[in-house]
């Protein structure tokens, strides 16, 4: 099994956990929206969440490149927040 297919079957089974949580247990606090209100601490994870997901998908199109700062860290994405013109490659 090639590596992006194992990075694939993990985020496949992100996403179907992440999925019936939403369908279930989740259902009922996303009906009021608050995480599209400016100014709320769920919009601020909504955002995060989003940009760490994004960032995953760059990774895996890309390939693992290091980044400075990250040793000793489980992930290695830039922490939300950090512009791209912070970013200073390895």
């Amino acid at each position: 099994m090639s590596e992006n297919s194992l990075d694939l079957q993990i985020l496949r089974a992100r996403m179907s956990g992440l999925g019936e949580r939403l369908d279930s247990l989740w259902s009922n606090q996303l009906r009021e929206h608050r995480h599209l209100d400016r100014d709320t601490a769920e919009c601020a994870y909504w955002h995060s969440g989003y940009h760490q997901a994004l960032a995953d998908l760059v990774s895996l199109i890309e390939g693992p490149r290091p980044i400075c700062g990250s040793a000793g860290k489980s992930n290695p994405s830039l922490p939300a927040g950090q512009g791209v013109e912070s970013f200073q490659p390895a």
